[in-house]
């Protein structure tokens, strides 16, 4: 990771830690992580019992999904069926 995406999903999971992550600070981090990735859909959901959000989408000709903790930790990242 790059310093300045290090610093971008710093900055965020500060600024989100009293607030809640929103969709914007979601796609950042998944952007930060995965330059150019077209996101296609992001839903909040439950994972193993935790509120998480739920990312599709598409990088470098494959179709991903992505695991986002509310605090902004990127849990998984699988590809998508």
């Amino acid at each position: 990771m790059t310093r300045q995406a290090g610093l971008l999903i710093g900055l965020f999971m500060l600024s989100s830690s009293a607030h809640g992550l929103g969709m914007n600070e979601v796609a950042a981090i998944v952007e930060a992580e995965y330059p150019g990735a077209e996101i296609t859909e992001i839903e909040r959901e439950t994972y193993r019992g935790k509120k998480i959000f739920e990312v599709d989408f598409r990088h470098g000709g494959e179709k991903l999904e992505a695991i986002i903790g509310l605090d902004g930790e990127i849990i998984k990242v699988q590809i998508d069926d």
